[in-house]
């Protein structure tokens, strides 16, 4: 009397099967969990045709045949297995622990994209940027270099980040609002801006609120300025700068620099004429230096 066990072939083909799709879906780029989703009931068929093949093959010889359940499990242990390896990497969440896991932070300078002001613009706010050092230039356009923290798996995804647009602008009637933006691929690829230095027109008014370190090399500028809310703000001037500026600040503890401020309710300094007002709100800390 023979036997004949039933569920090795199907463990064969099985296996062959499964690793053919993983395979083709990592070349061709499709759902491999899909794929296994549609076809498991093959697995069924291939076990009753190999049970069918040796009741045909052994009809005549007296052949016992019983079930390799060892196989049978093993062929569903795969097959669940499989699936959920799929359903894991076609969900990403390999992906994102790799990146988890390899990420690392980078320091990075790139140029900011620069802006045309048109004619219509006599107002400029700045806002929501950490460290910001303002540059005049005397033509109609703004300009600048951000250094970035980049977070990011390789050197290759971090360049990529740090060409995305990092500063944006926004028009609205004759007011142009400049900010950052975090530029986000995931939980674990982002850049941000540390520190942004920056080149405005000399002749348009400008206000910068919510800003944590504020420099302002004050030369060369014809205008009006407003800070709202900085935590400290360092002014540079040249000694034939014509400025007022007034800091609404408490007490002369919060005023310093090389400067000889007067104060009456708030913080003062004229030089020359005093035409270009520089008004500082909401700050702690305020540096004056002439140079």
């Amino acid at each position: 009397m023979k036997i004949k066990r039933v569920g090795t072939i199907s463990m064969a083909i099985v296996l062959i099967a499964f690793g053919v799709i993983l395979f083709l879906s990592q070349v061709n780029k499709f759902s491999a969990l899909n794929m296994v989703l549609k076809i498991w009931p093959v697995i069924l068929i291939l076990i009753g045709l190999e049970v069918l093949w040796y009741r045909y093959a052994s009809k005549d010889e007296g052949t016992v045949i019983k079930y390799d359940l060892f196989s049978i499990f093993i062929v569903l242990v795969i097959l669940f297995v499989n699936i959920g390896i799929f359903a894991v990497s076609e969900s990403g969440l390999i992906g994102k622990f790799q990146s988890m896991l390899l990420s690392v932070n980078y320091n990075m300078d790139t140029a900011i994209n620069e802006y045309v002001i048109d004619e219509s613009v006599n107002k400029i706010i700045i806002d929501d940027i950490n460290n910001l050092a303002i540059r005049s230039t005397s033509d109609n356009k703004i300009s600048g270099v951000s250094k970035l923290n980049v977070y990011a798996a390789s050197k290759e995804e971090a360049n990529k980040l740090a060409a995305s647009d990092n500063i944006r602008y926004e028009k609205s009637g004759n007011t142009l609002y400049v900010y950052s933006v975090n530029n986000i691929e995931n939980n674990y690829s982002y850049s941000n801006t540390r520190n942004l230095e920056i080149f405005l027109p000399e002749n348009i008014d400008v206000e910068v609120t919510n800003c944590y370190n504020l420099d302002l090399m004050f030369s060369g500028f014809n205008n009006k300025w407003t800070f709202d809310g900085i935590n400290s703000v360092n002014i540079r001037l040249d000694k034939i700068s014509n400025v007022t500026i007034k800091a609404f600040v408490e007490s002369l503890d919060f005023l310093s620099g090389n400067i000889k401020w007067s104060f009456n309710n708030f913080g003062e300094y004229v030089n020359g004429e005093g035409a270009n007002v520089i008004n500082i709100l909401n700050s702690r800390d305020i540096t004056v230096n002439e140079v």
